[in-house]
């Protein structure tokens, strides 16, 4: 039977302590599945049980590891259902089969792999939150001087690439329903990374032509995704920066029909971040859309949760950036001479937010 509110002289519900309890000692344990998991990705446990199941002492000699230190992770591995363990034997499991080896069907391993990283900034929170500055490379690296994961553009893009592949279909399938993908012929996707959600708009619109703009190391795994997905005679990748690139104001080029700008505006400070979204909508055609997909927080700024939880974020790892609340990116559109056009909740901490310039 589960434990009964208590109540207060007045007769209103007050928590039971024994439910604080439980939610305060969850918090403070939350890291545990966490670094279970991070330490067998960076060891590659689950790809090397996929290649030879075997037992723990046959895996330590292999990785030149602890025998009793491999053994008590695979036995916790096995406790999470991240591997399968029958005797001494181990091998992956049906969660490591679809997510956590290099041909998965659904692989997050350049995402785990990122979220290495972030980690261990998130262990350093306390000093960001005393200095203002984000937890710098180099910690990372003496923090992580056995095993370190490799870092760069492509890898980031990899990891972000792993993440759109589940939010681009929900993004347009939100706007195809609310018909802001209607007339669209010219598209960019600024900041548009691995290329993701060019893909399936290209797909879902076969007239439309779509640019991808970003970096030129991240531009390398977005070619590899849009050559695997036969789309290069209308995906067009773009190397550019978008606080200068004249892509933004060149009147040689036509104006977009709807750019889009995903979980990049929450990467920078204030004033730059309404700068974008002003480069953003001089690049609108008349009639066009920005469109804004990011962790978009309600005014009091803790809802929602997982908004304000990436916030968090972003404190430990950039100079300024931060979770912005959807009527302050919607004042940023209106200075900017679009008009706010409609607010779409896309998941429980991602949001839509869509400006329309006049005509």
């Amino acid at each position: 039977m589960s434990p009964q509110p208590h109540e207060t002289a007045a007769g209103s519900a007050i928590p039971d302590p024994s439910d604080t309890a439980t939610r305060l000692d969850d918090l403070a344990s939350g890291y545990q599945g966490a670094a279970v998991l991070f330490a067998a990705v960076r060891l590659d446990l689950f790809n090397r049980l996929a290649d030879s199941p075997r037992s723990a002492q046959a895996l330590a000699g292999d990785l030149g590891a602890d025998p009793r230190g491999i053994r008590i992770l695979l036995d916790a591995c096995a406790a999470l259902d991240l591997v399968d363990k029958e005797g001494d034997t181990f091998r992956t499991s049906e969660i490591a089969s679809n997510h956590l080896l290099s041909d998965s069907p659904r692989p997050r391993g350049a995402r785990l792999r990122h979220g290495v990283r972030q980690y261990q900034r998130w262990g350093r929170l306390v000093d960001s939150v005393v200095s203002g500055e984000p937890v710098p490379d180099e910690v990372l690296e003496e923090a992580m001087p056995h095993h370190a994961v490799h870092h760069d553009e492509a890898a980031f893009a990899r990891a972000m690439a792993d993440v759109g592949r589940e939010s681009a279909g929900k993004t347009w399938d939100a706007l195809e329903a609310a018909g802001e993908l209607e007339g669209v012929r010219r598209a960019l996707d600024v900041g548009g990374g691995p290329g993701i959600y060019a893909i399936e708009l290209a797909r879902r619109l076969p007239a439309a032509q779509v640019t991808v703009m970003d970096g030129e190391g991240t531009l390398e795994v977005a070619r590899e995704n849009v050559a695997e997905a036969r789309l290069g005679h209308r995906i067009t990748l773009l190397a550019g920066d978008a606080f200068s690139d004249p892509l933004f104001s060149d009147p040689r080029r036509d104006p977009y029909d709807l750019v889009l700008a995903s979980n990049i505006v929450h990467i920078f400070g204030p004033d730059d971040a309404e700068r974008l979204v002003a480069r953003s909508a001089d690049a609108l055609a008349p009639g066009g859309r920005l469109v804004v997909k990011d962790f978009l927080l309600d005014p009091d700024r803790t809802s929602p949760a997982g908004g304000a939880m990436f916030a968090v974020n972003m404190l430990v790892a950039t100079e300024g950036g931060d979770s912005y609340t959807a009527e302050t990116v919607g004042g940023w559109m209106e200075a900017a001479g679009l008009e706010v056009a409609g607010l779409h909740d896309l998941t429980a901490q991602s949001r839509l937010l869509v400006g329309r310039r006049s005509g």
